[in-house]
């Protein structure tokens, strides 16, 4: 099982860049792998956050729909995430709010797998990043 971080639909549909490329090439070989992606509401609600505040619609739906369709799972967020995300930040200062609870959701789903980008999830010891 392989999470998905909301920076990889946003590679794929932006700008020339390196992980775009990188992308590009994992798709397939995570697929004919078959590799179980997954994923959780917030990696949308990032998607939305970011294309909203730049009002790029075209980006926005564009990588809400390449998540969609590359992931069948999408996990709730719940409170108790929320407490994790919380209880998280105090031992890994170098992630985000958001990847803290990415981290919680992972650990509630029993996901040690992600492919992102961001690399402070490299702090986190029981998890493997895939970029």
């Amino acid at each position: 099982m392989i999470y998905v971080d909301s920076n990889v639909p946003m590679y794929l549909v932006g700008a020339e860049h390196p992980n775009k490329q990188r992308v590009i090439e994992l798709i397939p070989q995570l697929l004919s792998a078959r590799e179980r992606l997954v994923t959780s509401a917030e990696a949308f609600q990032e998607i939305l956050h970011r294309y909203l505040a730049l009002r790029d619609r075209q980006h926005l739906n564009a990588a809400y729909e390449a998540l969609e369709g590359m992931v069948p799972v999408v996990a709730e967020v719940t409170k108790n995430d929320i407490d994790g995300a919380r209880a998280l930040s105090g031992n890994y200062p170098e992630l985000s709010s958001r990847d803290c609870l990415h981290v919680a959701v992972m650990g509630r789903i029993g996901c040690t797998r992600i492919w992102s980008y961001d690399t402070g999830f490299a702090a986190v010891g029981s998890i493997q990043r895939i970029e």
